[in-house]
């Protein structure tokens, strides 16, 4: 289930059920109700919400950075308007660096400060934002 998924991570950075419950909470409306309370594993959702799981899953505990392979694929515009925010506030206010690496220069310039395009693993663009 999500919830023990999320009660694992919360362990591992030394928080209480209740506190796991309190962040998670924050995000009803990022997960549609479709990740809490309901009765399915975490392998069986979709690959969306799976996504939704494990970003939120990653931000348990307030990281000083986080690092977000493709976090837009798998979900529905609306959602990647929802989590593009979720990043935003959460670089500006909690001051957490959030490295995201991603095909699609669009969402990347949505949602990041700097930007550094690399080509067989060699910088050849490196721009402030």
């Amino acid at each position: 289930m999500p919830e023990e998924y999320f009660y694992f991570i919360g362990e591992l950075r030394g928080l209480k059920k209740k506190e796991v419950d309190e962040f998670v909470n924050q995000f009803e409306d990022f997960f549609h109700g479709e990740i809490l309370g309901g009765k399915k594993y975490l392998r069986d959702l979709s690959k969306g919400n799976q996504k939704k799981a494990g970003v939120v899953a990653a931000l348990l505990g307030e990281p000083k950075v986080v690092i977000l392979d493709e976090p837009f694929a798998n979900l529905d515009p609306s959602t990647q308007i929802r989590l593009k925010q979720i990043l935003k506030d959460l670089s500006k206010n909690k001051k957490t660096t959030i490295l995201v690496s991603s095909h699609d220069i669009q969402d990347v310039t949505e949602v990041c400060e700097r930007i550094v395009l690399l080509e067989k693993g060699k910088i050849i663009k490196d721009m402030q934002h």
